[in-house]
């Protein structure tokens, strides 16, 4: 049987999530949650860089591009570089909708783009896809 969207996952998938707007964090904290995720928030991209070393390593990030002290591109950048970091797949996650930055986010190695405001349906699939 196929996956419904609103079905849970295990809780052992666990999603980093890099977002300063604490209405969207909190949203897809709970939205997260109850689908069974276990998620952990960075509100600004040094927060994010930071957690690289200490933090066990998700199995998906979900990232924004306009973020307070380091931005979206160098967290990704940061993240490839990293020696168990690189393959987890990222979800850049952004108002951002100029074709030059979906393009920079492919080309740094996303390996999705949704562009906010989102619809919370069309993530979880796109989640879903990246982790199966």
């Amino acid at each position: 049987m196929a996956q419904t969207v609103s079905s849970a996952r295990k809780a052992d998938n666990s999603i980093m999530l890099v977002e300063d707007d604490r209405i969207v964090a909190r949203l897809l904290t709970h939205t997260l949650s109850q689908r069974g995720f276990q998620v952990d928030v960075a509100t600004d991209g040094r927060q994010a860089i930071d957690s690289l070393d200490g933090t066990q390593i998700p199995d998906l990030v979900l990232l924004d591009i306009i973020l307070p002290v380091a931005d979206g591109f160098e967290v990704l950048n940061q993240i490839r570089s990293r020696k168990g970091w690189n393959k987890i797949p990222i979800i850049m996650l952004t108002s951002k909708t100029q074709e030059f930055n979906v393009v920079r986010a492919f080309e740094s190695g996303a390996d999705d783009y949704v562009t906010k405001p989102f619809q919370l349906g069309e993530l979880m699939v796109r989640i879903n896809r990246l982790l199966n």
